[in-house]
């Protein structure tokens, strides 16, 4: 965005429309129930208070004996008319005295004048009215002059009783009040709005301010500096971000450090057999091309060389393939036994000059579930590992296998020079050398543990190393052990 564009799109500044928004509502919601439905929720509230008053008249009629007294009370108490009537249409009893100046009885029945108003009710019709109802009850709104005052009338029978009640309630406008309301509420909507303003943009600054600062170590990131740290500020999910994105720091800052080691290790595994072609192929042009004996001296070397140059790239390629998810893992149910046997005899039979020994306790007819070439290639990547850091003299290898009822494990032992603990978390990767000297019989390309690991990892198989300096080192594996009648039987299907 550049700088002569209102920054609209911010954090800070949508967090604070938001906030305005918000207050807007509450203004809005709050006009609207204190001036435009005032009214209308006071004479709900008034008829549900009508109603309320009714049910303690009912206790108090069946159930005090001072049911007088307390029927005033609460008359009193709510400024509400309270009649008593049998069911002859009677009046038997009323708190009117309070606030009725005067009632008489006439021939079309008890009238009652309210005070200050030029009307009257017959409430005797109306006890008449409630004793005929269906439902033994009545409620309605009288509207009794111009200036829009309104009676409640609410009546009902008294369960289990051979009297009714009736109920007269004033409802009053409220446009004096209304108007008091609408005054405050205009200072308060100006009021509240200049400080949920200023409030908003503090806590919208408040919650931002952590984002951006995260943002702004994350364009570091993206440049290349691993030298960050991720703040934590508080908040359960940012201090959760700010985690996650350290944890990534470290792990791309790793990487980066594993992708150097890789193309200087590379450079180098590639560019000494290759200086070695072109060295002993110029010397066979200028030297020994007539010697039969150097000539081929010198062109076994170049065919060892261009043996480690295939043997690198088939690991590197190896490798992409496992981590890219390309590689396929075709399991099948193998015999374990012969596979070992016949693969350290050959490796021996290949080395047969080296000083070492290899020994092996295999047992017979021992059957797992895995691919055949890729654990063949694991067992073939540890004993070669294991020969090359046995180091100087004559020292033994072993290859042990036991097995349990569900799995076969796999040992290779070495009594070389060990490893450290600080490089023993470091040796599955790939290209990871340990600062401790070893004699390099057989060369590698450095990537031999890290291919054994991917490929035990996509076999769901239990590894792992032991080891210690100056005593040697202890590689092991685990695989799935299946009957050998199984095999038999697949083979027949």
């Amino acid at each position: 965005m550049k700088n002569n564009e209102p920054n609209s799109k911010s954090i800070t500044f949508m967090l604070w429309i938001y906030f305005i928004i918000l207050a807007v509502i509450i203004f809005v919601l709050l006009w609207f129930m204190q001036v435009i439905f005032l009214q209308t929720y006071y004479s709900t509230m008034k008829k549900a208070e009508t109603a309320q008053i009714g049910i303690e008249v009912e206790n108090i009629f069946k159930n005090a004996l001072n049911y007088k007294e307390q029927i005033d009370k609460t008359g009193y108490k709510n400024s509400a008319s309270i009649y008593i009537f049998n069911m002859n249409g009677e009046l038997f009893y009323t708190n009117a005295s309070y606030i009725v100046q005067n009632y008489s009885d006439t021939q079309s029945g008890t009238q009652v004048q309210m005070p200050g108003r030029n009307f009257s009710i017959d409430i005797s019709d109306i006890a008449t009215k409630i004793m005929e109802s269906p439902t033994k009850k009545v409620s309605y709104t009288l509207d009794i002059d111009r200036l829009k005052t309104q009676i409640y009338v609410y009546g009902k029978v008294i369960p289990d009783t051979e009297y009714c009640y009736l109920i007269l309630m004033s409802i009053d406008p409220i446009d004096a009040t209304s108007s008091v309301i609408t005054s405050q509420l205009i200072y308060i909507t100006i009021i509240s709005l200049v400080i949920s303003t200023v409030i908003s943009l503090f806590m919208s600054k408040k919650i931002s301010q952590p984002i951006k600062k995260i943002n702004d170590t994350a364009k570091k990131l993206g440049k290349g500096d691993y030298n960050i740290t991720f703040e934590e500020c508080g908040c359960e999910e940012l201090d959760e971000l700010a985690d996650t994105l350290n944890n990534a720091t470290t792990s791309l800052a790793r990487t980066d450090e594993i992708r150097r080691e890789l193309i200087a290790n590379v450079s180098h595994d590639l560019k000494t057999p290759l200086t070695m072609i072109k060295a002993y192929s110029e010397m066979i042009r200028d030297l020994s091309g007539d010697n039969k004996e150097k000539r081929e001296k010198h062109l076994k070397i170049i065919i060892d060389e261009t043996d480690r140059l295939t043997r690198l790239v088939n690991d590197m390629m190896d490798l992409s393939k496992i981590e890219s998810g390309i590689m396929i893992i075709n399991k099948e149910q193998i015999d374990f036994s012969t596979l070992a046997s016949s693969l350290i005899d050959r490796i021996k039979l290949s080395n047969i000059d080296m000083e070492h020994t290899i020994e092996y306790s295999i047992p017979r007819d021992l059957y797992v579930l895995a691919d055949k070439t890729k654990i063949e290639q694991v067992l073939y990547n540890l004993i070669i590992n294991a020969i090359k850091h046995s180091g100087d003299g004559k020292k033994n290898i072993i290859v042990k296998v036991t097995a349990t009822q569900k799995r076969v494990k796999v040992e290779v032992i070495d009594d070389g020079v060990g490893i450290s603990p600080e490089n023993l978390k470091h040796i599955w990767d790939r290209y990871y050398k340990a600062s401790e000297s070893f004699t390099r019989n057989v060369q590698g390309s450095g990537l031999g543990l890290s291919i054994v690991k991917n490929i035990l990892i996509k076999h769901s198989s239990d590894f792992g190393v032991e080891s210690e300096v100056g005593k040697g080192s202890n590689f092991w594996f685990d695989l799935e052990r299946v009957p050998k009648k199984d095999v038999n039987k697949k083979n027949e299907d």
